[in-house]
């Protein structure tokens, strides 16, 4: 039954063939990575493993590397990205024994050697092909196909949200059962088809609610997902005030709007996640400081307010942390101590392998914390200073690139939605730091990154300009 993982690539096609490749995206592609878990897997022999959206984006990317590649403008995020991927391959492709220095045996005619350097090149080739699927390919997905194109007369950009937001709508809807019950309801589903394999994602329970994890494997990544698609929801409904604006059902002021906002908002509750709650709140703050002050101004002000903030929780943090977890008086302070031991045992890890880390694959769980609850950590581990610095640069440039273009003029639709990009960029990286990002996190991350490179807002003088020049030639030749 596992070849039904395939059936998103099938489906792909046949829109492909019979539309276009927008629609392909918009109706395929992102229900795979928002309605369907990634922890379920097909295993071809010899080849790679292929979760849902794995299996919906390569029709895609072939035909995006046949039809829209000509409109490519190289960036140097193209590069940062690029190496991303092939930093994450060179760390799996270097790790377990060739990492010892057994690389110099692969010289002699020593068959152990020929097989380390097998399993490694494998490891390596696999990974690679994981980064294709879950960052070059939608990277490129959300740079070429967002801006600049229309379904239905519609702009992509507001097709895209649309179905964004009332997919995790139902989602939240769906969930409402898995928080009353502390279950979820999509390995229950999905585990009667794919009863071989087994998930090692426990659902949660805390306050005496079950944590919604959704399709997302976790509910902190539930959390980070339901606060993209929050934000770009508050967006739409500024962009595009008529849309759902009417009645679901007559008599009743429920309009698809309003329940779209309402299911967004109530899913990210339902995950009783602190980390993207704390995300939403400081890119809440951002957005008023925006209001307060210019761009720039709000920028520094937003760094220098962080970095007060971060002082101050810093300071009461290693009080509260101070202890061991049997210590503990709340499981809120059981996590944290437990965030703070990891640092402390896995320091000597990252130190032993700056470069290129140990891989994701056999890295050594350190004082048995196998699961590294935060990003930043996690990538110095797996991948070394190399990965970690990358992906630093990739989200620094993006915020950087936001900033520049919001100090532009441009129309109130686009510097809404720069601002969006902003808020969604903020609370992801805040809440990096409570956990790894991964599942379908990855892939909401690098469409975000590609969609903030597409961007080329139109400069409101350069309009003005075009429509001012032709009156005053008609009056010369009046005169």
């Amino acid at each position: 039954m596992n070849v039904i993982i395939l059936i998103p690539a099938l489906a792909c096609w046949l829109v492909l063939a019979r539309g276009s490749i927008r629609q392909a995206f918009i109706y395929v592609y992102l229900p795979a990575v928002l309605l369907l878990p990634h922890y379920y897997v097909f295993r071809p022999p010899h080849m790679p493993p292929l979760a849902f959206s794995e299996a919906a984006i390569l029709p895609l990317g072939i035909a995006m590397f046949a039809t829209e590649l000509r409109r490519w403008r190289l960036q140097w995020m193209d590069l940062w990205v690029l190496l991303f991927a092939l930093a994450a391959a060179a760390s799996e492709g270097l790790s377990a024994q060739l990492a010892y220095g057994n690389w110099v045996r692969l010289f002699t005619a020593d068959s152990t050697a020929s097989t380390i350097l097998t399993y490694n090149i494998n490891n390596g080739i696999f990974q690679f092909f994981t980064g294709l699927t879950t960052i070059i390919l939608p990277y490129m997905v959300g740079k070429l196909l967002i801006e600049g194109g229309e379904i239905g007369g519609v702009p992509v950009r507001k097709v895209f949200v649309r179905r964004m937001v009332m997919m995790l709508a139902v989602v939240a809807a769906i969930s409402v059962f898995d928080f009353l019950t502390g279950t979820s309801s999509w390995q229950r589903v999905f585990g009667h088809v794919f009863s071989g394999q087994e998930v090692d994602w426990p659902q949660q329970v805390r306050w005496g609610f079950g944590r919604i994890a959704g399709p997302f494997a976790h509910a902190i990544l539930a959390g980070m997902v339901f606060l993209t698609g929050l934000f770009y929801c508050l967006w739409l409904r500024m962009a595009d005030p008529k849309w759902g604006t009417r009645r679901v059902l007559s008599g009743l002021p429920l309009t698809q709007r309003g329940l779209g906002l309402a299911g967004v908002f109530a899913g990210l509750l339902m995950t009783q996640s602190r980390g993207p709650w704390l995300g939403v709140a400081l890119s809440l703050l951002l957005a008023l400081l925006v209001r307060v002050f210019s761009v720039r101004k709000a920028a520094v002000a937003f760094v220098v307010l962080l970095a007060v903030l971060g002082s101050m929780a810093f300071v009461v943090g290693d009080k509260y942390t101070i202890g061991s977890r049997d210590e503990a008086t709340s499981e809120a302070q059981s996590s944290a101590i437990y965030r703070r031991q990891l640092l402390q045992s896995y320091t000597p890890l990252v130190k032993e392998r700056m470069a290129f880390g140990w891989g994701i694959s056999d890295y050594p769980a350190a004082n048995g914390q196998r699961s590294i609850d935060n990003q930043f950590l996690m990538l110095a581990v797996t991948q070394g200073f190399v990965g970690m610095g990358l992906f630093l640069i990739i989200a620094v440039g993006s915020g950087i690139r936001l900033v520049q273009m919001a100090a532009r003029p441009m129309l109130p639709e686009d510097r809404m939605l720069v601002y969006a990009h902003m808020a969604v960029l903020i609370g992801l990286m805040t809440t990096l730091t409570t956990v790894y990002m991964g599942e379908q996190v990855v892939m909401v991350f690098f469409l975000l990154i590609g969609w903030v490179q597409g961007m080329n807002p139109a400069r409101v003088q350069a309009r003005v300009a075009g429509t001012v020049a032709p009156q005053f030639r008609f009056r010369r030749v009046l005169s």
